[in-house]
């Protein structure tokens, strides 16, 4: 879970990377809900671009200037990320609640994870929305429900690549929800995974993600979540397992008073644009912040 123990105003910039976001936008589908997405993600973007050490220590009081500089120096000497970015290691500092010693340690298992695991790290080339504790949600479902196309190293590509995006962007969000559409989701999608991937893919999202994950949902569950569950129980603590919740197609009730439904897409009876249309702001957003996002 990154190191964790536990579990937007619009400004109007006269730049062409903005006007190029802008113009890839189409407001004219959910009314206010895609402007307000379209705005989200632009406001985002910007965030990463204007972002600096000296206001993000003003903001976040619990990160102090001489840990960042311990940090870094940490960094150069045992030669673990020696090029590592300011925002980078505020998050680091930031999931791990301002423990250096702790922030060390998610940076070690960063570094070996994404270092070994090239089918997932290399060659890459984001939904959020916020619930009422200021936790950002990120969605992932099946495109294609035909598991023979199903790569999972791909798949994990996808999800990192979004989670990095987001952390460069606010790397002192409060946390993060996920949720997993398990709609489709079939044991020929669970075998694709073999046993060395997942591994890997469970210690990085545990021990080495520099955020704070607060909750994941698994939606549409049926009795073959008994089955997926078995599979990977091996590979996750019960730290992680403590966050988990499980919703049937008949449970969505209870998804909205954790998540509302001002923070989901509409395929979820929330009231932002369908998956297809924020896969199209993602895919956006992901190219504006292609060059800040660490390879």
């Amino acid at each position: 879970m990154g190191g964790s123990r536990d579990a937007v105003d619009v400004q109007e910039v006269d730049d062409p990377e903005q006007d190029q976001f802008e113009d890839a936008v189409d407001t004219s589908g959910s009314g206010t809900g895609a402007d307000a997405i379209g705005c989200a993600f632009r406001d985002m973007a910007e965030a990463a671009r204007s972002w600096t050490l000296d206001g993000a220590l003003r903001d976040n009081a619990e990160i102090e200037r001489s840990q960042v500089n311990a940090l870094r120096s940490w960094c150069q000497e045992s030669e673990i990320l020696p090029d590592i970015a300011e925002p980078l290691l505020v998050a680091f500092l930031h999931c791990s609640r301002g423990d250096l010693e702790q922030a060390k340690a998610v940076v070690r298992v960063y570094e070996s994870v994404r270092s070994k695991t090239p089918e997932v790290f290399a060659d890459r080339s984001f939904h959020s929305e916020e619930t009422p504790e200021g936790y950002r949600v990120i969605v992932q479902a099946l495109r294609d429900p035909d598991p023979t196309v199903f790569v999972y190293s791909s798949s994990s590509k996808a999800q990192f690549l979004t989670m990095d995006a987001v952390v460069r962007a606010e790397p002192t969000a409060p946390g993060y929800v996920c949720v997993f559409d398990m709609n489709a989701v079939q044991m020929s999608h669970m075998w694709a995974w073999g046993i060395r991937l997942p591994r890997k893919v469970f210690r990085y999202l545990q021990e080495g993600l520099p955020l704070r994950m607060q909750r994941i949902h698994f939606l549409n569950t049926t009795p073959l979540m008994d089955r997926v569950m078995r599979m990977l129980r091996p590979f996750i603590r019960k730290e992680l397992q403590s966050i988990f919740q499980f919703h049937t197609a008949d449970d969505m009730e209870n998804l909205y008073k954790m998540i509302p439904q001002d923070c989901l897409p509409e395929n979820y009876g929330g009231f932002l644009p369908p998956l297809e249309k924020l896969q199209d702001y993602t895919d956006k957003f992901l190219a504006e912040m292609n060059n800040m996002i660490p390879t």
